[in-house]
């Protein structure tokens, strides 16, 4: 039988987890020769990344993504509810020309995904969207234009293993 100390610890732990939620436990699995993939605990979204090139951020606190950084380039996954009920071309007619996808080179899209990459300045950036039951799941790279062969076949295979979450 537990002690009355324990049977508080528990208890408070139950208290802390009902007011707090769940924290956030987001996976990160060996996936061979330096890289690890991602896995979201919140929506389920995953993707390999170079562990050796990008480091993980802390996750924020509502735990729907997460920033990696690796010197002046940023990987960036996130989620969201799509409460506006967007497709994929909705998507990219409210993005293309706004700030910051004002030079899109690249857009191709699908029924339940869309890519837009182009210019920031001196820099890339890739973003891809997927669309799946009531959830837009996204991974964005960006870095310096002169990088771009180095960044290139990382994006290829980030893009190959990256799977859309589900409401979470």
């Amino acid at each position: 039988m537990p002690t009355i100390a324990a049977r508080t610890v528990v208890s408070l732990a139950a208290l802390v987890v009902l007011l707090l939620g769940t924290a956030s436990a987001d996976q990160f699995l060996p996936a061979g020769n330096g890289w690890r993939t991602y896995v979201n605990d919140r929506y389920g979204m995953s993707f390999d990344y170079p562990a050796d090139v990008f480091s993980a951020e802390a996750p924020p606190e509502n735990g729907d993504g997460r920033t990696f950084k690796a010197g002046e380039a940023t990987l960036q996954t996130f989620a969201f509810h799509n409460i506006d009920n967007e497709t994929p071309a909705s998507l990219k007619r409210r993005l293309v020309g706004t700030e910051g996808y004002d030079d899109v080179t690249y857009s191709p899209r699908g029924q339940t995904w869309l890519v837009l990459s182009g210019f920031r300045g001196n820099r890339i950036f890739y973003e891809k969207y997927a669309f799946n039951g009531g959830v837009i799941s996204a991974f964005g790279i960006e870095f310096p234009a002169d990088e771009k062969p180095y960044y290139s076949p990382i994006i290829e295979r980030i893009e190959d293993s990256f799977r859309a979450g589900r409401s979470g």
